[in-house]
């Protein structure tokens, strides 16, 4: 290997769904047919663990961490079904236990449901040894300041795994997308992200769990210039002292601009790599290089968010 690629790769943002899961997906009169194909396409690799397996050899990714979102089982309102979240993290350990070393689980847990929610990641990660925890940005428009998150996310804090903050729709997503097409959908979904990135500062999460990581999304990184304008935790001054909380941001996209921007904002060490396999743009070790040397990142830069940084995040729970 060059020294530019020496680094192996960990994809902190995976999807899979069990073989049980049925998708929402509007009727055709409802939506455009090239998209409606595009949809069905992803469903088919949504549940076919294979295929990730095989493209992760092929890209040549070491390790995969497998999400499977509250959303996408039941919406972003209305009451979650434990038994079927219990069943889903039963799968997810399945999976993680055929492809130990090349995929691992992160517990999906409804963290908006309180002492449930709780209890359930607690099962996950000492019972199923899940490696962390996805959660849902907001549920019922609460976010991570509402009480009932926080259960979970001592949890979290106590076993010292990271916790993945997924994007989710917004509130008024079909006019997003009436009036913006699939990217105002997807820019709605980023606004959650960052509002959830929001809320955790405003509710001082960061200083009272001292051992809690969150990982946030790229598509939420416009809350980082409102952060520097308006968010204390991200002054000037503060990022010069270089003690910035505990939030991570990946970079699904792969868009060199966006990465050159995050690592200017927060540093090199609180930046993942992360590929929202199969939505975006797929993570191999061509596509991270070429976003890596085009924004400009040293080796360094590039091993600690190639695979340094989550290596550190998965290896808290040891310390």
């Amino acid at each position: 290997m060059t020294p530019q690629t020496d680094w192996s790769i960990i994809d902190f943002h995976a999807h899979v769904r069990p073989s049980w899961w049925q998708p929402a997906l509007p009727d055709a009169s409802e939506i455009d047919p090239e998209e409606r194909a595009k949809r069905l396409e992803r469903f088919k690799k949504l549940v076919d663990v294979d295929l990730l397996v095989r493209e992760s050899e092929e890209g040549d990714v070491a390790l995969r961490l497998l999400s499977s979102t509250i959303e996408g089982f039941f919406g972003t309102e209305g009451p979650t079904d434990i038994g079927e979240i219990r069943r889903v993290n039963d799968f997810l350990s399945n999976v993680q236990s055929r492809h130990a070393g090349r995929l691992a689980a992160l517990a999906t847990v409804d963290a908006y449901a309180g002492d449930v929610a709780a209890r359930e990641a607690e099962r996950a990660i000492v019972e199923l040894g899940h490696v962390g925890i996805v959660i849902d940005s907001s549920r019922d428009q609460k976010f991570l300041s509402a009480p009932e998150v926080r259960p979970t996310l001592e949890v979290a804090a106590k076993h010292k795994v990271p916790v993945l903050v997924h994007p989710v729709g917004a509130p008024n997503s079909d006019a997003l997308t009436r009036g913006g097409g699939v990217a105002a959908y997807s820019f709605g979904r980023g606004l959650v992200n960052g509002a959830a990135f929001f809320s955790a500062l405003k509710a001082g999460i960061f200083e009272q769990l001292p051992d809690l990581h969150l990982v946030f999304t790229a598509i939420g990184t416009g809350a980082l210039v409102i952060a520097a304008a308006e968010a204390e935790q991200y002054s000037d001054e503060a990022r010069a002292k270089g003690n910035l909380p505990n939030a991570y941001f990946d970079v699904m996209g792969l868009n060199p601009q966006t990465i050159r921007y995050l690592v200017d904002f927060l540093g090199a060490d609180r930046v993942v790599a992360g590929s929202d396999w199969p939505i975006w743009a797929p993570i191999t070790r061509s596509t991270l290089t070429t976003a890596f040397e085009k924004a400009g990142l040293t080796p360094g830069q590039q091993k600690a968010i190639a695979e340094g940084n989550a290596r550190q995040l998965l290896g808290l729970r040891n310390t």
